[in-house]
Formats: C-alpha cells, structure tokens, sequence
C-alpha cells in the first residue's frame, strides 16, 4: 500500500492485543464508490489521541454486508457492468481490517510489545511508514507476536509480514538473511514448518535462479 497521510481505517473494535477497523470509503476516478485495502502483513500505524500510537499487522481483510438485510447476491454481471448498471450495490458493502498489535510508538520511541493501553473506538488507521516498521521489526521479536494470530494460517501470516517488512529495508538480502536467524530460534522445535516460512520469505530472484 503506497504511503499517504490519509486515513485509510477507523477503528470499530480494540483490545490491548487486536483491533478491528472499517475501511473508509473514498472515489476513483469515474466518481465510483472506492475502498483502499491493506495488504494481509501489511504494517498499520493507529493514531490515538494520546501519546502512544499502536503499530499493528494485518491478518485478515473481509469485505462483506453491514446487516442482515441487505445480503450480496450473484448477479453475473463484470464489475465493469455492476459500476454501469448498480453503482449503488459497492455502497452497500463494508470492508473490515482484522490486525494484530506488535508494538507502540511513546513519545517518538518505537517499542515492539504490547501497548500499556489499547486504541480507542474511532481512532484512525493509517499504513506504517518504512522507518516505523524497520524500527518495529528490529530484532523480530515482533514474530512472537503474530505467532498469537489463530484465525489464519500463523506461517502465512509470518512470511507476508517478513516480506512487507523486507520492502521497507529497502530489499536489503541481509536483513532476510537475519529474517531466517530469528526464525530458526523461534521454530527450533518445528523444522517443518520452519522450512516452510523460510520458502515463502525467499526472494524471487532467487526461485529463478
């Protein structure tokens, strides 16, 4: 997700541990209903307003009906067709940000546990800038973190959120290379599935190598 200033979520849903944001509506280009989605690992910055500011890693993205009654159908058409013939219907969905917290940032210090206070109902999401999540991946303690996160498959979410922050490091090999190191501590029992992370995290230079 490209850095912006402006809020792309607001919170609906927090605890010391998670929050639960709604995406916020904005338009295209053609004036249609729009919704920017973070990337699932994707680091996000929630202001509150107080000192402390909660950094988050997005686990889940669902995008679905607000209420019982007006229920999505199948209508067979393109979304092309459904932008021409019912714009209407992109109004009627609501895209929820399921993330979990791995640090806060005190007075311009980042630290990577959790935070002496959770969010608040209303605050707003914005992406994490690269300095913030090369701060709050400094050391990869954040991993024991997201190894919390039982309602997605913990390796997937592992590896999306090294190569998010991978991004953020500038791409840099080595910080994979230290990626890797922290990973065989916290899996040493587990080689299976240390393997497995190790796979999705490998640059694609390279696989094509």
């Amino acid at each position: 997700m490209p850095q912006t200033n402006e809020p792309i979520a607001e919170v609906i849903s927090s605890s010391i541990t998670g929050v639960v944001a709604q995406c916020l509506m904005s338009q295209d280009k053609d004036r249609m209903p729009e919704t920017l989605k973070p990337r699932f690992g994707s680091f996000l910055r929630i202001r509150t307003g107080g000192n402390v500011d909660v950094l988050s890693i997005v686990h889940n993205v669902i995008t679905g009906s607000p209420d019982s009654i007006h229920q999505p159908w199948a209508l067979g058409l393109s979304r092309e067709q459904l932008r021409e013939e019912q714009p209407h219907i992109f109004s009627l969905l609501r895209t929820e940000v399921h993330a979990v917290v791995v640090g806060y940032i005190d007075r311009g210090e980042v630290y990577q546990h959790l935070p002496p206070i959770p969010p608040e109902v209303h605050d707003f999401v914005y992406p994490a800038s690269h300095e913030e999540i090369r701060k709050v991946t400094l050391g990869f303690d954040f991993l024991r973190l997201v190894a919390t996160v039982t309602t997605v498959p913990q390796d997937e979410l592992a590896a999306a959120s090294i190569r998010e922050a991978y991004k953020a490091n500038g791409e840099e090999y080595s910080f994979l290379v230290e990626a890797g190191q922290a990973l065989s501590h916290i899996f040493k029992n587990d080689f299976d599935r240390l393997v497995t992370i190790l796979r999705k995290i490998r640059p694609i230079s390279s696989l094509r190598s």
